[in-house]
């Protein structure tokens, strides 16, 4: 044997020991990986439309991040991440594209009607995420395998965005509407949330660079795209993207004091003949009324008006799921009234409805209430104000006395979440 064949060995063996060979895997690559959708961008059309430019954009990348993680060497789950969030999905499928032969990839997210539908291809999945109750309705997306950022990995001088911004959205319209910032930053790094009366706008994640900050969530239900600029005197102005084409133009100043309307408060009885006797669909089709048999004999009753499309309803039916698990001793008969997105097609609405409380496994009773109009809803409930909110819920005594009615619903992603506990708590003690 040659001297140099003798070292090609010797080289060729310590390669192979370096080298560490992955694990196979039956689909996805495991680990990170970074999507974005490709949301539209009026402005940038504009732009386009004047420099009849074809290199001008007319959309924008709404970033998140998902992770896939095997559980055995043939099953794994992805975990989208938002923040201090962790969404797990498992119902994941695949296929044969036989057009390009490539392989096709469906992400669904049930309990919203959802889903992703791509083609996979060397770490790269290229689709749409689609919105079933929509029609016509889908975001093009693409997702690459190895990347763990969210907008770059690009590190400036920043400023400073952290603290309590009291925002002004659709300023500039006859309808603005008011809101809280909650802004957490450590160097070019941001997350927060946005409050509103009826709802917060979840786990936001993005970044500052120099003086722009992004915020992103993307949680199977919504996609909400923040973007803002800094123009000093404690002041800023960005834009609110929520889809595939609404857009709000917000300004925001630094207010330590801000505070929103008592969630209590908003909605009101104004007639006390209450009608609990209406009848609602019950998950089997048939007509049921609010004050069942279990309903007379309850000490506490609550009726939470939500929608299974809704992210804050979902924090509060599983706040709600594990309070009653905590306090089995509270003699409380919950109802959950849903109204859905499928407008005439009860068969679809409460096949959708079966399946959220099939995967949040859901102990109490489930209503169809109607199309999800608040109007339609407003009228369901005659004996209140208005509904302005999903969800909205009312507390019930053991007379048929409404007590407290709760509206909207500021989640764990925002520092109310611990106030309203509290408050639910020392209610539930009062009335029982």
């Amino acid at each position: 044997m040659s001297r140099i064949l003798v070292v090609i060995l010797f080289a060729s063996t310590l390669l192979v020991a370096c080298i560490s060979i992955p694990e196979k895997y039956t689909a996805l690559p495991p680990g990170e990986w970074r999507a974005s959708l490709k949301i539209y961008d009026a402005e940038a059309e504009i732009i386009a439309a004047e420099e009849q430019s074809e290199s001008s954009k007319e959309y924008l990348d709404l970033p998140f991040n998902f992770k896939v993680v095997y559980d055995t060497p043939d099953s794994f789950h992805l975990e989208f991440r938002n923040a201090e969030e962790t969404i797990i999905v498992d119902d994941i499928h695949f296929g044969l594209d036989r057009k390009t032969a490539f392989d096709t990839i469906t992400i669904e997210f049930p309990t919203y009607d959802t889903y992703f539908k791509g083609i996979l291809d060397e770490g790269i999945i290229e689709g749409h995420w689609f919105v079933n109750y929509k029609e016509n309705y889908s975001i093009p997306f693409i997702a690459y395998h190895g990347q763990n950022h969210r907008f770059t990995t690009v590190k400036t001088e920043a400023d400073d965005f952290s603290g309590r911004w009291d925002i002004t959205f659709d300023y500039d319209t006859e309808d603005p509407y008011k809101a809280i910032g909650l802004f957490n930053q450590d160097g070019n790094y941001l997350d927060g949330t946005v409050m509103t009366e009826t709802g917060d706008y979840r786990f936001l994640e993005g970044e500052v660079q120099a003086n722009k900050m992004k915020l992103s969530v993307f949680d199977g239900a919504h996609a909400f795209y923040f973007e803002a600029k800094n123009t000093g005197d404690k002041s800023i102005t960005g834009v609110f993207k929520s889809g595939k084409h609404y857009t709000s133009n917000w300004i925001a100043t630094r207010n330590d004091d801000i505070e929103l309307g008592n969630p209590f408060e908003l909605t009101k009885v104004i007639d006390p003949q209450y009608n609990w006797q209406k009848s609602f669909t019950n998950l089997a089709g048939e007509e049921e009324s609010l004050a069942s048999e279990a309903w007379k004999k309850a000490d506490i009753k609550i009726v939470n008006i939500i929608g299974s499309w809704c992210p804050n309803c979902k924090d509060e039916t599983r706040f709600l799921k594990q309070y009653l698990a905590d306090n089995q001793d509270k003699d409380i008969y919950m109802t959950s009234v849903c109204f859905e997105r499928y407008k005439d097609d009860l068969d679809r609405n409460l096949k959708q409805i079966n399946s959220y409380k099939s995967k949040l496994d859901i102990p109490w009773r489930m209503l169809y209430g109607g199309y999800a109009s608040k109007k339609l809803a407003s009228e369901q409930f005659p004996f209140l104000n208005k509904i302005i909110s999903y969800p909205t819920m009312m507390i019930i005594d053991k007379e048929d006395k409404i007590r407290y009615i709760h509206t909207g619903f500021n989640g764990p992603a925002t520092p109310h979440f611990d106030g309203f506990v509290k408050k639910f708590e020392g209610i539930i003690n009062e009335i029982k």
